[in-house]
């Protein structure tokens, strides 16, 4: 799985999750953020999340957004024939809460908690179901409550790592490089 469709596929399931409906009555709900972890660069890149922060999410009707963070990856072998591919990706589900509102931030972070569970139910069956099946299971999924982000968003954040097989990318191709 490479980030475009990593990317598509969590997209889809803000557009289809019945607490999100991202792309529906207008609202954007669905945000990416880029994330490098080279210790020496360490960039971020939030701008698609500061702008929808600040113009487009509507979380109207107690609806919730998704924030997409990317994938890193390492490469693993079973030092013989078989290479494999560990993604390590994230999200966070969050519900905009009224200022010093306790009791609506606590009930922001358990519905979020909810919907987040349910996109990772669903991230699980379609890893799962591809042609050539990814390795996730609840073993790999981390989650933790997060907030204030921005202007009072409140919910959870959860990270995940999966394999896929990695030995055909990594395989010498001499057809890629000229002589």
């Amino acid at each position: 799985m490479r980030h475009l469709e990593y990317t598509q596929l969590f997209r889809d399931l803000a557009t289809r999750h019945v607490d999100i409906r991202h792309g529906q009555d207008g609202g954007t709900r669905f945000l990416r953020i880029l994330l490098s972890s080279d210790p020496i660069q360490r960039q971020l890149d939030l701008s698609e999340f500061q702008n929808g922060l600040k113009n487009r999410i509507k979380l109207a009707g107690g609806l919730a957004c998704l924030v997409l963070e990317n994938y890193e990856a390492d490469y693993t072998d079973n030092d013989g024939d078989y290479y494999a591919r560990i993604h390590r990706g994230a999200f966070l589900v969050l519900k905009l809460t009224k200022t010093d509102d306790f009791d609506g931030r606590d009930q922001a972070i358990d519905d979020c908690e909810r919907i987040g569970e349910d996109l990772l139910g669903a991230f699980i069956r379609a890893l799962r179901g591809r042609e050539v099946p990814l390795r996730i299971t609840a073993n790999d999924i981390m989650g933790e409550c997060v907030g204030p982000v921005g202007d009072n968003f409140y919910g959870c954040r959860y990270s995940f790592t999966y394999a896929s097989p990695a030995t055909e990318d990594l395989t010498f191709n001499p057809d890629k490089f000229t002589s």
